[in-house]
This record gives structure tokens, C-alpha cells and sequence, in this order.
């Protein structure tokens, strides 16, 4: 098996998108902007990575990382390192052309995986599953730990649009058509004239559910999104009599559009004007030949309030895992010593939070 890590400007990176189905979250140009971003490298000292392995029968593995060094508190006597998928579903892809069973090369894959890990001294890695993009557990569970977060909402956009509307929530439907009469439209912008608009909406909602700081993205990284990966995005708007109601990003790759992020302004925050965005951005992206539309799922996997208000679209759910492997385990077992000397608490388990020497 031929396996290394290859950098954002490696044509290998890009070749191997060209001939799986993947997401946005996998595009080298989202990975490196990831990497500067404190969601995932919270002193914007990541580096953007990507495993690839290949066997001689043409199968092929590739997962992308941000590669971050260790918190500072963490005593060592050498550069150590950790990783993490960033923000959103960037799962593990496989290209099994003779399209037997993947499972045995799989195994194989995340085993040199493992090595190569260990020898850049990258100590740990997190990984997140895609809801749309299966792949089997089992040659992770033998591996790593996989851990079920809970479910996420799916719109089979290959259904007709009446089947769409009829599998949509009695009381969305009737907010919905409340919405319209009102003067409420959506207008999918390729020139994000109204961006201003939207990131004051975005920030105003993630002040108003007291979202992490880490959800506070800034202008300057929705700009470097458009600048990158602008023609996989689109901004959706919601006005009502020329005002910005509420407005979302959604990306579209290989017939899979995501919910990435979205906000409504305060003035118009009860009167809901995301139902109204959704119910036409579903039908907009069902008219551009796309099979699947993922809104994602609650708070931390949890069938929360959003959960509940995504679910009111579709019927249905698909589950979302993470996986974490230890690459080194004696090192990562000192890490966590550490951690554990410095804060007075056990260490949490893989299962938990991970890796556990970065715990607060």
C-alpha cells in the first residue's frame, strides 16, 4: 500500500475529488481556511493536511485534517501535535472501483494511517462522519472509538415537490404560507449584495442563543470562503418589503447542498422567515438536478428545539458519528497525566471529550 500526507496544493488532493462524491467541507480551499480559523485551531496556528492511501487494485483512501500543535501547557521534550476534521462533515472517503468488499482495505488503510500519525509525532486525531456519504464502522471501531451523536435531518430531493411539502410539518406549512402573504420572498444571490445584511443577522442570532464564541466567525472569514470557494456557495436571502429578514449559506457539490450557516435579524425573528427560506431553497435546489439537501441536526446531536424545527421538513434522518484514534498511546497517556496534575479531575475517556488533555 502507497500512503502520505499531501498539502493543499498537491493536484493528487484534487484528483481524487474529481472522482468520488464528496462535500464541500473535503475542498482543500475549506480546509485552509479552517485551519486559520479558531473553530478548529484556536490560536490560528493549524496546518492543513490530508492522508491518502492507494493499493494496487486502484482502491483509494483520503481523510483531510488540521494539524495543530499541542496546547502549550503540555510539557514535552519534542514538537507533538494533534488533529482534527475541520468545521462540518469532512469524513473519511474511499474509491472502491471494483466495488467488492472495502472493509479489509479499509482496515488496512487506518492501520498506516496510525503509523504515519505517530511518525510525524501527531499524537491524536478526531474525525466526523458525513450523514450522506456512508461508510462502515467496524474497521473504525477496531481501530479508534466511534461515538453516535444523534440524528440528522435529510431532504430526499428526489421525491416530487408535493411529496415535499406533504412530508413538511402541518403547523411550518401554515407559518409558511403566512409568511408568503405577508410579502415575505427569497432571492438566491450569486453577487451576495446583501451580505452585510447577513452577517449582521448571523451575529444578532448567535448573540441571541448564546452560541460559543468559537461560532462567532467574522467577516473576514466569510469573505475568504467566498474568495475560495465561492462557486460552491450561495447565499440565500429572505426579504419582506426590500428588508433582510433572515439569510443562509448553502453549499452544492455532487448533488448534496448543506445547510452551513444562517441567521435572522432580531425585528424579524418571530415572524418565521427561515421557514419560508428553507421551504425555496428546497425547491430551488431540487429544480438544479440535486439528489440530497442535509439541515443537520440539534445542539451537540442532542433533538433539541432546532432539531425539532429542522425536522418539521422532512421525514428523513440519517445518524452522525465521530471517530477519535489515538495514534501514540504512551504520549497521549502523559498529555493526559498532565492535564489531570494541572486541573485536580480525571481525564475524560476516549468516548468523552477528545482529546482529553485539551479539556477546559
Amino acid at each position: 500500500m502507497r500512503c502520505d500526507f499531501i498539502g493543499p496544493d498537491s493536484s493528487l488532493w484534487g484528483r481524487f475529488l474529481a472522482d468520488c462524491t464528496h462535500d464541500f467541507y473535503h475542498l482543500p480551499q475549506y480546509v485552509t481556511i479552517s485551519a486559520q480559523d479558531r473553530m478548529c485551531a484556536p490560536n490560528g496556528d493549524g496546518s492543513p493536511l490530508a492522508f491518502h492511501a492507494e493499493d494496487d487494485h486502484g482502491r483509494r483512501f483520503l481523510l483531510t485534517f488540521i494539524v495543530r500543535p499541542v496546547p502549550a501547557s503540555c510539557s514535552a521534550t519534542e514538537a507533538l501535535y494533534d488533529a482534527i476534521t475541520p468545521y462540518g462533515y469532512a469524513c473519511p472517503l474511499v474509491i472502491n472501483p471494483d466495488q467488492g468488499p472495502i472493509e479489509p482495505f479499509l482496515q488496512q488503510a487506518i492501520s498506516r494511517l496510525k503509523e504515519c500519525l505517530s511518525e510525524r509525532r501527531i499524537i491524536a486525531a478526531f474525525s466526523r462522519s458525513h450523514p450522506n456519504i456512508p461508510l462502515p464502522l467496524e474497521p473504525l471501531r477496531q481501530t479508534g472509538t466511534v461515538v453516535e451523536h444523534g440524528q440528522t435531518v435529510s431532504i430526499d430531493l428526489t421525491l416530487p415537490l408535493e411529496e415535499l411539502w406533504h412530508q413538511t410539518r402541518a403547523g411550518h406549512r401554515s407559518e409558511i404560507n403566512r409568511a408568503r402573504k405577508k410579502g415575505f420572498t427569497v432571492e438566491i444571490q450569486s453577487d451576495w449584495r446583501d451580505f452585510d445584511e447577513f452577517f449582521r443577522a448571523y451575529t444578532e442570532t448567535m448573540q441571541r442563543v448564546n452560541a460559543n464564541e468559537h461560532y462567532f466567525f467574522s467577516r473576514e472569514y466569510f469573505a475568504q470562503l467566498r474568495a475560495s470557494i465561492g462557486d460552491v456557495l450561495h447565499l440565500a436571502i429572505c426579504h419582506k418589503e426590500g428588508a433582510v429578514t433572515c439569510g443562509a449559506l448553502f453549499s452544492e457539490v455532487c448533488g448534496i447542498v448543506q445547510y452551513h450557516l444562517s441567521g435572522t435579524t432580531e425585528e424579524f425573528h418571530s415572524q418565521y422567515p427561515t421557514k419560508v427560506m428553507l421551504d425555496s431553497v428546497r425547491t430551488w435546489a431540487k429544480e438544479r438536478g440535486n439528489h440530497t439537501m442535509h439541515l443537520g441536526g440539534g445542539y451537540g446531536g442532542s433533538e433539541d428545539s432546532l432539531f425539532q424545527f429542522k425536522a418539521g421538513f422532512s421525514h428523513l434522518r440519517s445518524p452522525f458519528y465521530t471517530w477519535r484514534l489515538i495514534a501514540d498511546p504512551v504520549t497521549y497517556q502523559d498529555l493526559c497525566r498532565q492535564w489531570e496534575a494541572r486541573s485536580g479531575k480525571t481525564a475524560s475517556p476516549p468516548d468523552a471529550f477528545f482529546p482529553a488533555y485539551r479539556a477546559p
